[in-house]
């Protein structure tokens, strides 16, 4: 575990502000631009249709920051505006072998059809059952799907599949586009980027999401 805490922090700074902006954030109300969230300079577009608010979330699965929003996120997506569009996107990153296979195996769920049915299963085997292998090994995460019904063969041809390529391709495209240096992290609407490095708990976080959400609703009103 102290291996992949310190990958998480090291490479990507964001993920050690989480713990010291906790008390800070506890009861937050109001966000203040700079501090709590920062326009996207430029603005970049999405890809949802007219009305429809995107709301991007950036994460990997072997960051324990990310497993402890994780909660907090399911709590906020059973009851966002049916006008948001919510997208997943994994840390598909050129920095280490770790965000690669993790981004691949999100991908590889994802064209398999059982990308909602492994999310929480898979992070909860990382961060609550020590299978960090998880992280790191093609063959440990061919034996997890295979819990799910997937066979080694039709594993082993997805993972490598021109379809996951393209959104391997497609995932680091997007992060640098946004100038992505953390997990985890909410794009809004191609406008806004919030997450654990603005000095807000998780219930905060999703709270600022809310907040941004609500400020695109208000500029479709106009």
């Amino acid at each position: 575990m102290t291996k992949l805490r310190n990958s998480c922090i090291g490479l990507f700074a964001a993920c050690a502000l989480l713990t010291g902006g906790t008390a800070l954030a506890a009861g937050m109300t109001s966000f203040q631009e700079g501090v709590n969230y920062v326009p996207v300079s430029p603005a970049q577009p999405t890809t949802v249709g007219p009305g429809q608010i995107e709301v991007i979330e950036f994460f990997w699965y072997g960051c324990p920051h990310c497993f402890a929003f994780e909660p907090y996120v399911e709590a906020w997506l059973r009851h966002k505006p049916a006008n948001v569009v919510y997208k997943r996107i994994p840390g598909a990153f050129t920095g280490g072998e770790h965000w690669d296979i993790d981004a691949r195996a999100f991908y590889t769920a994802q064209v398999l059809g059982i990308g909602d049915k492994i999310h929480e299963p898979l992070f909860n085997a990382i961060h609550l059952q020590n299978q960090y292998n998880l992280t790191s090994s093609k063959s440990a995460l061919q034996k997890f799907f295979a819990k799910y019904g997937v066979s080694k063969q039709r594993f082993d041809s997805t993972w490598s599949s021109f379809a996951v390529q393209l959104k391997m391709n497609q995932a680091l495209q997007t992060e640098k586009r946004y100038g992505l240096e953390g997990v985890p992290t909410f794009v809004i609407n191609g406008k806004w980027m919030t997450g654990a490095g603005y000095q807000m708990a998780p219930a905060d976080a999703l709270k600022c999401v809310q907040y941004l959400v609500g400020r695109e609703e208000a500029a479709l009103k106009k």
